[in-house]
């Protein structure tokens, strides 16, 4: 298997094999536990709108006007595009899988730790790329293209248009939508925002592909956000790993 940095195609595919199909136990559980997505899980999480009311201007404490000029995904690219850290939790099963994404000049580094198994794939910049498990000790470097960094990007990589916001009223929770770039997605489909509406702060990420219901969709929470950590991008030390 051509092993690549998961972008926002494998989530967006349901196969979240992320920091690289690596064909190791932890991508092949990772690719299990996305594939085990319960309606319930999607459910508990997913931006139905139904519930809310998507023409008033004020509702909460939010004065998010959904006909309005200012969209929190723009304020939020202003600050963190190309440069930020994130550390999200998927909601496609009872697991948590946790993900961390890093993206800074052109370099990116994504981890999944799943059942408490960590694998992570580095892209730092000089044209190889390190794909490394934890729980088998072992790694192995690919020639890298380049372009590896912009499809790792799920916040910002693939997002086009903005297509229409909706304010949650139980939950007060601003949700902005917008069209993927199939040519980075590898699928057509949107990717739906979730930010905090007193504090614009991101706190869910949807991928909704193309013809499907909510149900099908792909969730993470959003635990935390800052600015990109450099001791994350340098090439890894292998030193105690065994190449593949």
């Amino acid at each position: 298997m051509n092993k690549k940095m998961v972008t926002i195609i494998a989530a967006l595919a349901m196969c979240t094999a992320m920091a690289g199909c690596t064909g190791n136990d932890t991508a092949s559980s990772s690719k299990a536990e996305t594939t085990t997505t319960t309606t319930a899980a999607a459910e508990s999480t997913a931006p139905a709108e139904s519930t809310a009311d998507s023409t008033s201007a004020n509702v909460g404490t939010t004065d998010y006007d959904v006909d309005g000029d200012f969209r929190a995904f723009e304020q939020m690219k202003d600050k963190y595009e190309g440069n930020y850290l994130a550390n999200l939790t998927g909601q496609m099963s009872n697991n948590g899988t946790k993900y961390t994404i890093c993206i800074k000049d052109g370099k990116a580094y994504q981890a999944l730790t799943v059942q408490g198994m960590k694998s992570y794939t580095v892209c730092p910049g000089d044209g190889k790329l390190y794909n490394v498990s934890e729980g088998t000790t072992t790694y192995s470097i690919e020639d890298d293209d380049g372009n590896q960094w912009k499809s790792a990007d799920i916040l910002f990589g693939a997002t086009l248009d903005f297509d229409h916001a909706y304010i949650d009223t139980t939950t007060n929770v601003v949700h902005e939508y917008y069209k993927l770039d199939s040519s980075v997605s590898g699928g057509e489909g949107q990717i739906v925002y979730g930010f905090d509406g007193a504090t614009y702060d991101l706190k869910q990420v949807v991928l909704l592909p193309e013809g499907a219901d909510e149900s099908s969709a792909v969730y993470f929470t959003v635990d935390s956000m800052g600015e990109a950590d450099d001791s994350l991008l340098a090439v890894p030390d292998l030193s105690a790993y065994t190449k593949e």
